[in-house]
């Protein structure tokens, strides 16, 4: 099996505000755009998370036999390549906020996943492709975490932390909101995709197959349970959210309508792929389309929430000025 020691990297990102003779309007602004830089680079992230995870779903599918994915698949694989390239050029332009050896973690590990990658067992390339997305959901979740502590109480020098204590609910009225939609956002809309990416993969390659052995069954049973489990940690979040948000904000509006076409997919795969006789029944193209269809709009839900962050955090600028007065 190729090695995954390159996707394994910890990542250390720090986003305060630097030391030295700046005076402290240089120092917020240097600030306020490194978190604008951290926020782009998550929507970055989010977006090759996709990626990966379709080229996941349409090579396992042709490594099962399926030639449907033929045509799609190379203009994926350069897209997939390009759209690399210009993640790693952007964090050139971020001051350090991915470091250089988590780049060449990435670049490492799509080349391994790339490079004649029909020449690899199936188990090898869907494990490849898990550890990669692993690898760029954890730098999701760290540049997240930067992201937690308001900007004023960053810039508050430590004579003024009793003020600042004093004062959080008037000083960021919206720090609530935001860690909810932060965590909402960054790691539990995106885990829950990627179980359903997983779905997707294994069903697609078991249905092109046309047997399911107990290896494949055993993990596909095991991510269906994550999935519903989490399914439920989303559902009661969402749930949470509804007080702290506008009832019609997009964010939520699309959630509630998609439940019932993931309980669908679900049950298509209990029934269809994982049968007591081991012959599957169902259609990989339809299944592949189903899963993908519910994936994107969980990963558009991650994208408003983000879009709903950049918003908020024009408003650090005015929560500053307040927490200076």
């Amino acid at each position: 099996m190729k090695s995954l020691s390159t996707m394994t990297a910890q990542t250390n990102i720090n986003i305060a505000p630097k030391s030295g003779k700046k005076d402290t309007f240089d120092s917020f602004a240097d600030l306020f755009h490194q978190r604008l830089n951290a926020l782009m680079l998550i929507q970055q992230l989010i977006q090759m998370i996709k990626a990966v995870q379709r080229h996941r779903g349409m090579s396992m599918g042709l490594l099962g036999g399926n030639k449907h994915f033929l045509e799609d698949f190379p203009t994926l694989q350069h897209q997939l390549t390009t759209r690399l390239q210009l993640f790693m050029a952007f964090t050139s332009k971020t001051q350090g906020l991915l470091s250089t050896r988590d780049q060449d973690n990435l670049r490492s590990a799509w080349l391994t996943i790339s490079h004649d990658w029909q020449e690899d067992s199936v188990i090898d390339n869907y494990e490849l492709h898990c550890h990669l997305i692993e690898h760029l959901l954890a730098l999701v979740a760290t540049l997240a975490k930067q992201l937690e502590q308001p900007m004023s109480a960053l810039m508050m020098s430590d004579e003024n932390e009793q003020t600042l204590i004093n004062t959080t609910g008037t000083i960021y009225p919206n720090r609530s909101k935001q860690l909810e939609v932060l965590h909402f956002s960054t790691r539990l809309m995106p885990s829950v995709a990627e179980q359903i990416g997983r779905i997707r993969a294994l069903a697609t390659y078991t249905a092109a197959l046309g047997q399911c052995d107990p290896d494949y069954t055993s993990k596909l049973r095991y991510v269906i349970q994550c999935t519903k489990v989490n399914n439920e940690k989303l559902r009661n979040q969402a749930k949470r959210m509804e007080t702290i948000l506008d009832k019609n904000s997009p964010l939520l509006g699309s959630l509630k309508s998609y439940e019932i076409k993931l309980t669908f997919l679900l049950d298509m795969v209990e029934q269809d792929v994982l049968t007591e006789s081991g012959k599957t029944t169902a259609d990989s193209n339809r299944l592949f389309e189903i899963a993908t269809n519910i994936i994107d709009m969980y990963l558009n839900i991650v994208d408003e929430g983000i879009a709903l962050l950049e918003r908020w955090h024009q408003n650090e600028i005015e929560n500053w000025l307040s927490s200076t007065t």
